[in-house]
């Protein structure tokens, strides 16, 4: 029987103020944090050595993703980058089959989902009236972010962690038709400023 700890969502936003907005260096502990992650991509999936963590609950896996949210300075235009990812430190399998694997991804590919409607409602807000931009994106993300926990555990509960395998087809299908719908919001980096 397969049971898959519910999901667990890993939140960074690191904002600037926006009068003093700089390039920055990566710093050790951000090239770190990027050697732990795998960003969603389309049409690679989630393998093996994507899980390496030494804990091994009382469940089959747990694949830790989130949305990493982080803002950038390019030529004085502000930059937010929204990515699905996975850490790969805080994610186990004791199951590598390909069922148990696709299950998983489809984790990912739904964390990629609401990616793209958070990318959506920020590259729809003009922010040129906003006051407080900062928190402004933060109420955004975490309202999108409360969605998509509440459908990771919908997804959990009516697959019943994966053993369900006709309710995994239809899940599996629904996404992957949302994920076309949302396709013009693929792409990570939004320019707030000048869109």
């Amino acid at each position: 029987m397969i049971k898959i700890m519910k999901f667990c969502v890993v939140f960074l936003i690191l904002f600037v103020q926006l009068g003093n907005a700089q390039k920055s260096p990566i710093t050790p502990k951000m090239r770190q944090f990027k050697n732990d992650t795998v960003v969603w991509k389309k049409d690679s999936f989630l393998v093996k050595e994507n899980f390496k963590s030494k804990t091994k609950g009382n469940y089959l896996g747990l694949t830790y993703t989130g949305i990493l949210l982080y803002p950038t300075e390019d030529n004085g235009n502000l930059i937010f980058y929204i990515q699905a990812i996975v850490v790969k430190s805080k994610s186990y399998l004791k199951d590598f089959s390909p069922y148990v694997l696709k299950h998983e991804q489809l984790h990912f590919d739904i964390t990629e989902l609401y990616a793209r409607k958070l990318r959506k409602i920020i590259s729809e807000k003009d922010f040129k009236k906003v006051k407080n931009v900062q928190e402004q994106i933060t109420k955004m993300y975490t309202k999108v972010n409360d969605e998509l926990q509440k459908e990771q555990n919908k997804y959990d509960e009516d697959t019943e962690h994966g053993i369900n395998s006709a309710k995994q087809k239809v899940w599996s299908e629904k996404i992957a038709q949302e994920l076309i719908e949302y396709e013009p919001y693929s792409v990570a980096s939004i320019d707030i400023a000048n869109k």
